[in-house]
């Protein structure tokens, strides 16, 4: 008994078909087009920007619920861009997080406590964190 063919099997093959056919065009065009690009470029000026792997915070006149809260989302953000940079595994990535925000926040309290025995003036003081993920 001869095998039987539906004409809704028959059109998805032949769409599936066409539908390959011109993926395997279009990448052929796409592959060949920037090495042809790529012959006439000069190296030198070839620039590799790196997301920031520093980030300075205000703390001037913020309470401290406020730097603790801007300093978990930078060390974030510092922890996150050296994992995008290749400097850092992803299974560190939290770890750095933690010991850069506890690292900041030690260097906040030091500010204050320094600040207290001055006698609240702020004239010769620091008045940034700065966090970083090394």
């Amino acid at each position: 008994m001869p095998a039987t063919t539906f004409p809704t099997t028959l059109n998805r093959h032949r769409t599936l078909g066409a539908l390959a056919t011109g993926l395997i065009a279009s990448a052929a065009a796409l592959g060949f087009a920037p090495a042809a690009q790529a012959q006439g470029q000069d190296l030198s000026t070839v620039t590799v920007t790196r997301a920031p792997t520093r980030e300075a915070i205000s703390i001037r006149g913020k309470a401290k619920v406020a730097v603790r809260h801007e300093v978990r989302l930078a060390a974030g953000r510092v922890c996150r861009n050296a994992f995008l940079n290749r400097e850092l595994d992803a299974y560190d990535v939290n770890w750095c997080s933690r010991a850069s925000a506890d690292k900041a926040m030690t260097r906040y309290r030091a500010i204050v406590r320094h600040n207290r025995r001055a006698g609240g003036e702020y004239a010769d003081l620091s008045m940034r964190i700065v966090l970083s993920a090394k």
